[in-house]
């Protein structure tokens, strides 16, 4: 099996395992994971009690033309799926939506929700996020045990270890969009966001710049997530980040589009379009454009409340403002 050469950098996290990436994270990728079959479609496992996370789960679902993903619900977690790539339709607030690169679907439980492919389309890639995990879903390929609730590590450490690699390649095809206005989180209240779902994008969201990047906050308790957050980012050629860290959320940061470097264990790791930075709780990371801008965003759980509380969106001692949506500049 030949591996990209970035692959070689023993901090990738194939290398590593979970407890090492608990402790000390790792660089990951889009690409590179356990590949199983969830809710009737391809899933690769990116981020998930496998590679040490606790919080959430990251899966990249691949949906070949004309598939359907099993209409599904959780009882306790929330779900996230954001369009990456191709074209399709969401299930949201019981109602079939066009599904585009850039596109959110945000479902709170017990929301029931799934995704299609257009018929005679390129596909559909997807990328999701379930905070809490939901264990049961990797029962079926023997990395968990429900008699006696733990995660079989050795099972995921051999098969993490030998995955074969994904194909995705950039450049992003993540836009703006705004149809199906009826189902768009800004045109909906945070009460009916919390209690029937949206539909997001990654563009538009409540603007700041708390770690020295310009964002917008997508998904966070502003607008109804009460489990899951998702921050999107854009940078100028050279633009470097706070090395920071976040006390109670575990983060999944994905380089959505052009060339980075991640700042983690004290230095530099190299990433291309699709890497991503695991960093739970307590690990310091940061990311730097290194040549042209780039594009990254993170999912974390639960939602970052140390950096909300460093903007006025924060009410303390724990409720938020009412915060219009603005668009992020591309």
């Amino acid at each position: 099996m030949e591996l990209p050469a970035r692959f070689d950098d023993p901090y990738r996290a194939r290398h590593r395992t979970a407890a090492q990436i608990r402790s000390a994270g790792a660089i990951g990728s889009l690409n590179d994971g356990v590949e199983v079959e969830i809710h009737g479609v391809a899933t690769r496992l990116i981020a998930w009690p496998g590679t040490g996370f606790q919080t959430q789960s990251v899966h990249v679902l691949t949906l070949e033309p004309g598939q359907e993903m099993d209409m599904h619900a959780y009882g306790l977690a929330e779900e996230s799926i954001l369009a990456l790539q191709g074209e399709g339709e969401v299930f949201v607030r019981n109602h079939w939506a066009r599904f585009r690169p850039g596109d959110v679907g945000f479902f709170p439980p017990p929301v029931e929700h799934a995704i299609r492919a257009t018929p005679g389309g390129p596909g559909l890639v997807a990328v999701a996020s379930i905070s809490p995990p939901e264990f049961e879903l990797y029962e079926p390929a023997g990395f968990y045990n429900r008699q006696y609730g733990v995660v079989n590590q050795e099972a995921a450490w051999f098969a993490r270890s030998n995955a074969t690699p994904g194909k995705l390649s950039g450049p992003s095809q993540l836009a703006y969009h705004d149809s199906d206005p009826a189902v768009r989180a800004w045109n909906l209240t945070v009460s009916e966001i919390r209690t029937h779902g949206a539909l997001f994008n990654v563009f538009c969201g409540a603007k700041i710049d708390v770690i020295e990047a310009p964002m917008v906050f997508v998904l966070w308790p502003g607008y109804g997530a009460r489990s899951t957050g998702f921050h999107f980012a854009n940078g100028d050629d050279g633009l470097t980040t706070a090395v920071h860290t976040h006390p109670a959320s575990d983060e999944c940061v994905v380089l959505w589009d052009g060339t980075a470097r991640a700042w983690q264990q004290g230095g530099w790791h190299d990433m291309e379009v699709f890497d991503v930075v695991f960093a739970p709780c307590g690990v310091e990371h940061g990311i730097s454009s290194v040549t042209g801008e780039a594009l990254w965003g993170g999912f974390a759980a639960p939602p970052q409340l140390d950096l909300y509380a460093r903007t006025p969106y924060y009410n303390p001692p724990g409720t938020f403002a009412e915060v219009p949506f603005g668009r992020l500049d591309r």
